[in-house]
């Protein structure tokens, strides 16, 4: 495909000509709805396996887990929600170099549902061990690549990306809310691997509906728009070959083991975010534009990594939290401690439409100001803040367990936070990618997660360990800091085009 048909079908995505004018109604293209209906059957496994994971690992045998320590729990599921997000840059450049984006999203889809099939049919650790392995395997070809295609349904300085964004934001949070819901009632009822089926049977009918609609993504997406050659596929098969031999050497030795899987899983997230930055700034396909771009996002990349840190610990630190510290019983019903999360979710649904609309009308006023992208950022951390601080205060309001309503708050108000940052976060990194990087660059703003949800581990285990008003004190002071520094990068960043 020539460069003129890929800029006219990015055009007709969005504009689609005469049509558009007939229809004025239309405010976003239809690949948009794909695509978010995609991620959000994904997201609905995903979320439905991590509220119960660190539970599968820690409860006993009589209460159907693994038996192992909350420790080892913590750290296992900090490692795997890294490991999930750290297969991303791998996925982006397959779609990159080898096999077009459409394709891999697809795959991805179908690896992600084998490895629920085998966390559900499977017992024990094995089972553990294969299911998160596979799913890893399956988000990293899917989701950098559904969030790749989305940037590419939109101009670049369209100014529908943000509320594009906001929307697919918003179907990945509905799935992140019947997800856990459906599997943690399962759970609750039947046990962990009925919970565990449920999220193989979502994602099934997310790869469903993405057949159906796989012509509505950008035709970019069936393409690969950088080939690698023959001899650079012999040496990518050769690096996997080694770190497969790697990754075996270290288990068998027992030099990584469960207790200590987690600092390989950061070691790694931090090298291979380095060695992207790197290639991509000495990249000659790399313009002298697109350089600066890619320098002014490592703050942004750091700032990221911190709010993913923060947002995360809903499966670390929250889920002991809700089992240990919670009072959960309203009335005479007592709720799961896996349900907790689902108020956050609750909220970000809520007002992500509603942050979308707001910002879709002020974009459609000519002269009207609008709040810089970078203060949205800001602000996110702002509410991030404050929510932290609520759980800082409630050890000194309350005695003994913590009422269920005012967790609910807290929980609302992250909730709203991650829909006022998130979105934003995408569309910048969907901004500030160089031309032959397009997925990879979305891969590292992936990583931002990925060594979030490793760190997120890690903070678990430091609320585990220390003073509970300490603990959220730190993480007010430090959501804080970084609210500062963002609001302080407006000017440099504006100058590259973020606005």
């Amino acid at each position: 495909m020539s460069e003129s048909q890929t800029v006219d079908a990015t055009s007709a995505a969005e504009e689609p000509g005469t049509a558009q004018s007939a229809t004025p109604k239309v405010k976003q293209p239809i690949g948009l709805f794909t695509l978010s209906s995609i991620e959000m059957w994904e997201r609905f496994s995903f979320y439905g396996l991590q509220v119960i994971l660190a539970y599968y690992i820690y409860y006993s045998a009589g209460d159907g887990g693994l038996g192992l320590t909350e420790t080892e729990a913590l750290a296992i599921a900090g490692a795997y929600g890294g490991a999930v997000y750290l297969g991303q840059p791998l996925g982006a450049w397959f779609a990159d170099r080898l096999v077009p984006a459409r394709t891999m999203v697809m795959a991805g889809g179908v690896i992600i549902m084998a490895g629920h099939i085998c966390l559900a049919v499977i017992p024990g650790v094995a089972g553990l061990l294969i299911g998160l392995a596979l799913i890893t395997i399956g988000t990293g070809a899917l989701t950098p690549n559904a969030y790749a295609m989305v940037g590419r349904l939109y101009k670049e300085q369209s100014p529908r990306r943000d509320s594009g964004y906001a929307i697919f934001y918003t179907g990945i949070l509905v799935g992140a809310l019947f997800g856990p819901l459906a599997t943690g009632y399962l759970q609750a009822e039947f046990g962990f691997h009925y919970g565990f089926g449920a999220a193989a049977i979502g994602m099934a009918i997310g790869l469903f509906t993405y057949f159906l609609g796989r012509n509505t993504v950008p035709v970019e997406s069936t393409i690969v728009p950088n080939p690698v050659s023959s001899a650079g596929k012999l040496k990518a098969a050769g690096f996997g070959i080694a770190l497969l031999a790697v990754i075996a050497l270290l288990v068998s030795t027992g030099i990584m083991s469960t207790g200590n899987l987690n600092n390989y899983v950061l070691g790694t997230i931090l090298v291979v975010s380095v060695v992207y930055f790197v290639v991509m700034l000495r990249s000659k396909k790399v313009t002298a534009d697109e350089r600066l771009k890619i320098k002014g996002f490592i703050p942004l990349f750091i700032t990221g990594v911190i709010f993913w840190t923060m947002i995360l610990q809903l499966f670390t630190t929250f889920a002991v939290y809700a089992d240990t510290r919670v009072n959960l019983s309203i009335g005479g019903y007592s709720m799961p401690a896996a349900y907790i999360s689902t108020f956050e979710v609750i909220a970000g649904i809520a007002a992500g439409p509603i942050i979308a609309a707001y910002g879709q009308k002020l974009a459609a006023r000519p002269g009207r100001k609008v709040p810089s992208t970078i203060s949205k950022l800001a602000l996110g951390f702002i509410l991030m803040t404050l929510t932290f601080g609520l759980f800082a205060l409630f050890p000194l309001i309350f005695t003994g367990r913590i009422p269920l309503i005012p967790v609910i708050i807290g929980m609302i108000v992250m909730g709203i936070t991650e829909v006022m940052y998130a979105p934003i976060g995408l569309s910048v990194a969907s901004q500030l990618s160089p031309v032959a990087f397009n997925s990879q660059m979305m891969a590292l703003w992936g990583l931002t997660t990925a060594a979030g949800a490793s760190l997120s581990g890690f903070m678990g285990q430091l609320y585990s360990g220390t003073n509970e008003v300490g603990f959220f004190t730190l993480m007010t002071v430090v959501s804080l800091l970084t609210a500062a520094f963002l609001y302080g990068l407006r000017g440099p960043l504006r100058k590259l085009g973020i606005v």
